[in-house]
């Protein structure tokens, strides 16, 4: 695919590298809870992924044995399959990957105690350790073998490339007509809390956010992330050549997302929840 990358984000070069990045994730997932949370513990954002409210039936997951879905970046927390199943209890497949072996060994092991092996056996539900930029490189058999892609703050890499490479690769796996639904964090979310939280107003000045890189600095891990700001994003996907069907902002002040803001990042003020962009985008 001959991609124009404009407006390409230039790699820092204290970036850790593929295996140091893999090593963070993992010791990550080995106590997820202990060091972040996932938006998906909320069962409204998973709803706004797979069955939205009537105003948008289009948008709807089929509940149907022809419905496949990938979930890449799918981590070590099982609640959107979870969710999805009970809207889709007759779905064909939803195949689930990562590119760190503890979050697959320890998605497994979560599934298992609730639901037991039966849809891990039938091969209804597959978990699989699987770089998100290599998705047909790895197993060629993918190409175009999707209905849906469900995307939830899993598109983070420090590297602009990187990224981009996985919606690349998002595209690649999606058959004709075929949808991407998704999460996307913003730079900007965490520009407002320094702005609106005196305790988090050394953000902008000891190099937690790199505004002009649309970058998060994690001092603790030594490790960069990319929030993208709305129009690079946007250009990312028609770069590659989805269309868009809606780009939304998405509140989430629900007592879980208040609760971890105060757990991980100490944020006690009512009136400052997380919001990031819904996106629904077309093959």
């Amino acid at each position: 695919m001959n991609i124009n990358y404009k407006w390409l984000i230039e790699a820092a070069p204290d970036l850790p590298s593929f295996e140091q990045e893999k090593a963070i994730w993992n010791k990550i997932h080995a106590e997820y809870s202990k060091f972040t949370f996932s938006m998906t513990q909320n069962p409204k954002i998973c709803e706004k992924l797979i069955h939205p409210s009537t105003d948008y039936d289009s948008f709807v997951i089929p509940n149907s044995p022809e419905t496949k879905v990938l979930i890449p970046g799918c981590g070590s927390e099982i609640y959107l399959q979870k969710t999805l199943l009970g809207f889709c209890p007759q779905i064909g497949q939803i195949y689930c990957t990562d590119f760190s072996k503890t979050a697959i060994e320890q998605a497994k092991r979560n599934w298992q105690e609730v639901d037991g092996k039966n849809r891990l056996n039938n091969h209804q539900l597959v978990f699989e350790e699987i770089d998100s930029t290599k998705l047909t490189k790895q197993k060629p058999e993918l190409q175009e073998q999707f209905n849906y892609v469900l995307v939830v703050n899993s598109v983070l890499s420090g590297d602009d490339r990187i990224n981009r490479q996985m919606l690349a690769e998002f595209y690649q796996v999606l058959k004709p007509g075929g949808k991407l639904y998704g999460f996307f964090p913003t730079i900007f979310w965490d520009l407002e809390v320094a702005y609106l939280d005196k305790s988090k107003a050394h953000w902008l000045t000891d190099g937690t956010i790199d505004l002009p890189h649309s970058a998060w600095h994690d001092k603790e891990w030594k490790d960069r992330q990319i929030y993208y700001t709305p129009l690079r994003l946007n250009r990312i996907f028609k770069e590659i050549g989805f269309k868009r069907l809606s780009f939304e902002i998405d509140f989430d002040d629900s007592a879980t997302a208040m609760n971890n803001l105060k757990n991980i990042y100490n944020i006690e003020e009512p009136d400052i929840y997380n919001w990031e962009f819904i996106v629904r985008l077309e093959k």
